[in-house]
């Protein structure tokens, strides 16, 4: 039951695409800021197999809301830095109980270099790396929903992009790796991840109105507790598809939706987050 509650939130801050602008360097002094709603409602897992089904929990359903607040800074011409605050309402009801939790989760942060400006500028290569603070304390007891994973994770990312300007199209590749690391109170290591998202899109393409289609996801490893090293039933994995309509209210300010649609899960939630997102980039910086 804790694996799978912890997978709630998991499963909300996997990896949370930016707008095609927030790929490209900031620049000294300027920036962006996101603020993101998610909402997710399945009665289904996908189990250790692949093969997607009831939750074991007799009638269960989950219900989860999540805002994401993400704010960037341009320090240098090619040095950034990413705060993301997120706030979790999460709820997991069954034939024999109603359980709810809800508050702000654990804050990542991150600084992201531009190693490299290829073809003038329109190819970045950048390096990033964040790392996962536990804020919320995390209970022990297994019937209690976290809004937090109470451990500190790390992670570094190679990340590119290519505009194909003046043609309003783009594309982004992110591959990454993340470090988990011991819960003290808990005695659980959970296992490292591999992680990637590929995205391709256009904005402004009909008038202010703009789309694009994501592609990303994790895949694990088992993880441990008390040092002992868990098998196949730990081993998470997720890959989402996402289709994303974007709208141009200016050059600086997109309005997102779109519906994350699973593709493939091992030992995670089922079901079809939706999110709406508003990007602003530059002005409230400088």
């Amino acid at each position: 039951m804790k694996s799978l509650l912890t997978g709630l939130i998991i499963m909300l801050v996997a990896l949370l695409p930016d707008t095609a602008h927030a790929q490209w360097p900031a620049g000294q002094g300027a920036g962006w800021a996101k603020l993101s709603v998610f909402h997710h409602r399945t009665t289904e897992e996908y189990r250790a197999d692949g093969r997607k089904a009831p939750f074991l929990n007799n009638g269960a359903e989950s219900r989860s809301t999540a805002i994401f607040a993400d704010i960037l800074l341009g320090v240098t011409d090619r040095i950034d830095v990413w705060v993301q605050v997120p706030y979790f309402d999460l709820n997991f009801d069954d034939d024999t109980e109603r359980r709810h939790s809800a508050g702000i989760g654990d804050i990542r942060m991150s600084g992201r270099v531009n190693l490299l400006q290829l073809r003038g500028g329109s190819i970045p290569i950048s390096a990033r790396f964040t790392a996962k603070a536990p804020v919320a304390d995390l209970t022990i007891d297994a019937e209690v929903i976290p809004v937090g994973e109470g451990q500190w994770d790390y992670e570094a990312w190679l990340e590119s992009g290519i505009s194909l300007w003046p043609l309003p199209l783009y594309s982004v590749v992110w591959l990454g790796y993340r470090w988990r690391t011991l819960n003290q109170e808990t005695t659980r290591e959970p296992g490292d991840e591999f992680t990637f998202l590929g995205e391709v899109g256009g904005t402004s393409l009909i008038g202010g109105l703009g789309g694009k289609v994501v592609v990303d996801g994790i895949f694990g490893r088992p993880g441990k507790i008390q040092g002992l090293q868990l098998g196949d039933l730990d081993r998470r994995e997720i890959v989402y598809l996402a289709p994303t309509a974007l709208y141009n209210f200016t050059s600086s300010t997109v309005l997102e939706v779109s519906g994350r649609i699973p593709l493939h899960g091992k030992n995670f939630p089922a079901g079809a987050p939706v999110q709406i997102g508003l990007f602003h980039q530059g002005g409230i910086f400088n």
